[in-house]
C-alpha cells in the first residue's frame, strides 16, 4: 500500500490520535513506536521527525487532553445561563470527567517506576492553562458577593490540586472495588463520605452558604 502524503500538522495529529487509541486498547507499556506507525502506514523515521521518543508522544496526548479541557472551561465561563457557583461546579466536574485515555495515562505516570516521566509531564504545567479561567469565575463571584475569597488565583490552583488528588484516589479505589467480587460495604461508604466531605470543603473554601456543590466522581 502506498503511503499518503499529508500536511505536517495533520500527520502529527494523526500520530497523536493513533497513539492515544493504542494506549487505551493495549496500554502504554504494550504499545511500541512500530505499532503506532504500522497503524497509519508511515515509517518510524516519520514518527521520529515529530517526536523524540514514545514518552514525547505520551506528553502530546496529555497536552491534547488539556487543550480540550481548556476549551470546555472557556465555554462554561461564557455560559450566561449559569451563575458563578454553577459555573465553578461545572468546571470541576469537567475536570473530574477526564477521558478514558487520560485516566489510564494518569494512572500509568503515577506509578513509582515512572517518576522521571511524571516530572517530564509536569513541565507541561497543565493547571497553568485552566486555573486562570477558574480564577476569573471566582473573581466574578466575589464581585457578585457569591464567593468570599481573598486570593482567587491561588484558590483555583489549590482547588485543582485537591480535586486531582481526590480523583486519583477515587479512580484507584473504584478499580479495586470493581475487581473485587466481595467489595467491602465499608469501602463504598468511605468513598461516599469522602465525596460528601469534598463537596462541603468546596463550599467552605469559597465562602458559599447557599449553594451545594455536587461532584460527579
Amino acid at each position: 500500500m502506498s503511503r499518503i502524503v499529508k500536511e505536517p500538522e495533520e500527520r502529527r495529529k494523526e500520530l497523536i490520535d493513533t497513539a492515544e487509541r493504542l494506549f487505551i486498547a493495549q496500554s502504554y507499556d504494550q504499545t511500541s513506536v512500530s505499532d503506532i506507525t504500522k497503524e497509519i502506514n508511515v515509517s518510524q523515521g516519520a514518527f521520529y521527525y515529530y517526536f523524540d521518543s514514545k514518552e514525547d508522544v505520551l506528553v502530546a496526548v496529555m497536552e491534547k487532553q488539556i487543550a480540550l479541557m481548556e476549551s470546555d472551561f472557556i465555554r462554561i465561563a461564557h455560559n450566561s445561563d449559569l451563575d458563578p457557583a454553577a459555573k465553578l461546579n461545572s468546571m470541576i466536574n469537567r475536570f473530574l470527567s477526564i477521558s478514558a485515555s487520560g485516566k489510564k495515562i494518569i494512572g500509568y505516570i503515577h506509578q513509582a517506576k515512572n517518576a522521571t516521566l511524571h516530572k517530564k509531564l509536569m513541565r507541561v504545567r497543565p493547571f497553568a492553562r485552566i486555573a486562570p479561567i477558574m480564577a476569573d469565575v471566582i473573581v466574578q463571584g466575589c464581585k457578585n458577593d457569591r464567593f468570599h475569597v481573598e486570593r482567587p488565583m491561588e484558590t483555583s490552583y489549590l482547588l485543582l490540586v485537591l480535586i486531582a488528588s481526590a480523583n486519583h484516589m477515587f479512580y484507584q479505589k473504584n478499580d479495586d472495588l470493581a475487581d473485587s467480587k466481595n467489595a467491602d460495604q465499608a469501602d463504598r461508604e468511605f468513598l461516599e463520605n469522602m465525596r460528601a466531605a469534598m463537596e462541603d470543603l468546596l463550599g467552605r473554601m469559597l465562602g458559599v452558604s447557599d449553594y451545594r456543590f455536587i461532584l460527579q466522581i
